[in-house]
């Protein structure tokens, strides 16, 4: 291999023509490690739902660009905290539930629920050795709405600042989100890389041709479902079928009667994508994970409001398995593309897929550490300088 870069400006100059970031930028492992610690470990990171944390010791884990985490309810209010122990860095927590205190299960160091070390079996006699030393270290956690978010660095620009916005324009589609109840909870992995995965997410130019019946449920002419970028979320919004609420579908689909007409799908930078289908109340949250340059792991919740029938929520939760496998045999395809590298380029559609050269352009220029061009991205200004990204090229996988 033969050390290279991309220069941030040329890659941008690329993006506003419409062409896509290069190949090896969805299969070197170089740039997969850049965006774990330049994107991931400086972003907001949805955790889980609020309503799992009502009493004193409730708890919840999950991961922040890798970084395991737990949130707790302590006499302060919640807290995030690295879930690792300082001794042998083990992980302290495991799943959700409720504790008096969070006890470590390699040594038993035990800390209170704001972090201390309250014990250490043998350290009475070990020199220099303090117990207030070596406290659990800390993360910063906010709330947008019922929903609980992380973040790894402590100086990142406020959540709701980036995100607040966004709980407007899910009022619009009539739903309540304080009324949704966690139906289900799934983890999943796939064999396409996280770019490859949400820049599928980001259009629906593909719907008519890929998805029979999304597009049987829900109105996907460009001048009826709507584009819109709002700096560090992107959102499509669409409407129900007058024909699919009339039961005149050509392919099967579920029964989108009820409540909501709108149909809303979003992605807040950099993972985590809210659903909402037209039908009774519903709502799902889905969180994408880099496993490596061409894996993605993650997990999805499932959310219905009070009354919704077992027999609507199946119906929709096959629904929208189905879209998921038709995309999934999407990205894999595409990924199989990109590890041939040839074409090195795309070109994608700057008006029916502006979504995903503005997702392109952020990921860009925060691999690049260009938090100026990052920042005039994400607030609707051009941006893009002389930075460069160090890459090691991987050679073609066929």
């Amino acid at each position: 291999m033969t050390p290279t870069s991309d220069n941030l400006s040329s890659l941008m100059a690329g993006l506003e023509r419409g062409e896509t970031l290069p190949a090896h930028w969805y299969t070197n492992p170089s740039i997969t490690d850049q965006e774990i610690s330049k994107i991931f470990r400086r972003s907001w990171h949805y955790i889980g739902p609020l309503k799992q944390l009502t009493n004193a010791g409730d708890y919840i884990t999950g991961y922040v660009g890798g970084i395991p985490a737990v949130v707790v309810l302590n006499e302060g209010g919640l807290a995030a905290l690295i879930n690792v122990c300082r001794h042998r860095r083990h992980e302290v927590m495991k799943g959700c539930g409720n504790a008096k205190m969070m006890r470590c299960g390699y040594h038993a160091w035990t800390y209170d629920l704001s972090g201390r070390l309250k014990a250490a079996p043998r350290t009475a006699t070990e020199p220099d050795f303090r117990l207030e030393d070596y406290p659990l270290l800390p993360l910063r956690v906010a709330t947008l709405g019922p929903w609980i978010f992380v973040n790894a660095d402590l100086g990142a620009e406020p959540l709701e600042a980036q995100f607040g916005a966004l709980l407007g324009i899910i009022a619009e589609s009539g739903i309540k989100l304080e009324s949704l109840e966690l139906y289900k909870r799934d983890e999943w992995a796939s064999h396409a890389n996280w770019k490859t995965m949400l820049e599928n997410y980001l259009e629906c130019y593909h719907c008519a041709v890929a998805h029979p019946g999304f597009s049987a449920a829900v109105d996907v002419l460009p001048e009826k479902y709507h584009l819109g970028v709002h700096g560090w979320f992107m959102s499509q919004v669409g409407r129900v079928r007058q024909s699919a609420l009339e039961g005149r579908s050509r392919v099967k689909i579920y029964d989108p009667r009820g409540e909501l007409a709108q149909a809303q799908y979003h992605l807040l930078w950099p993972n985590t994508t809210i659903n909402i289908n037209p039908g009774f109340p519903n709502l799902s949250i889905d969180v994408w994970i880099p496993n490596g340059p061409n894996e993605t792991q993650g997990f999805s919740e499932q959310y219905f409001g009070p009354g919704v029938s077992d027999e609507f929520a199946q119906a929709l939760i096959a629904f929208n398995d189905q879209v998921g496998e038709e995309d999934d045999a999407l990205t894999d395809s595409v990924q199989r593309g990109l590890r041939a590298a040839l074409p090195d380029r795309g070109r994608f559609l700057t008006r029916a897929e502006h979504l995903v050269g503005h997702f392109q352009k952020l990921v860009a220029s925060a691999v690049a550490g260009d938090e100026t061009a990052l920042k005039s991205i994400a607030d609707g200004r051009t941006g893009g300088s002389s930075h460069t990204v160090p890459v090691s090229p991987a050679s073609p996988t066929p």
